[in-house]
């Protein structure tokens, strides 16, 4: 969906050297939500968001989900499914409700990108870094004892 290995640099979610955004930026959520009613033509969906705050200067705005289901509103409140530290704790760490089980479940870990020692199968990102400094090495010179710099 986002980016992906066809995409390392993830390119496709960027802007151009105009300042305006990708097709992939312009119909992102993140887009949409920084620029809801500042630029010209660009809103999020008023059905499902409603702006209900926004600093002075504009530099952070919450925004209200709407239309949440009734069975993900009785998943939240009920006791059962609140992972706890201990019981009755206030610390509680956060779960999602069902219903958001199929796009969680394609989310990608957000491990950092530069971790070349992590164990396991490489990431395109890592892949194509690895690729460009092996080209950036210069095989040794085989002639003479040129002391050039």
């Amino acid at each position: 969906d986002h980016c992906g290995d066809d995409d390392p640099l993830c390119q496709k979610f960027s802007f151009y050297q105009d300042g305006s955004p990708t097709p992939m930026m312009a119909k992102s959520f993140l887009y949409k939500a920084v620029n809801h009613n500042v630029q010209q033509g660009v809103k999020l969906s008023t059905k499902l968001f409603q702006e209900v705050h926004t600093t002075k200067y504009g530099l952070m705005r919450v925004f209200k989900v709407l239309n949440v289901s009734q069975e993900s509103k009785d998943w939240i409140a009920d006791p059962a499914n609140r992972v706890c530290d201990a019981p009755g704790s206030w610390y509680c760490v956060g779960q999602y409700p069902p219903a958001l089980k199929p796009l969680i479940d394609r989310r990608r870990n957000f491990a950092q990108l530069e971790d070349f020692n992590r164990k396991g199968e490489k990431s395109a990102y890592t892949k194509l870094v690895e690729e460009s400094r092996s080209k950036k090495k210069k095989p040794a010179s085989s002639g003479g004892d040129s002391d050039e710099l």
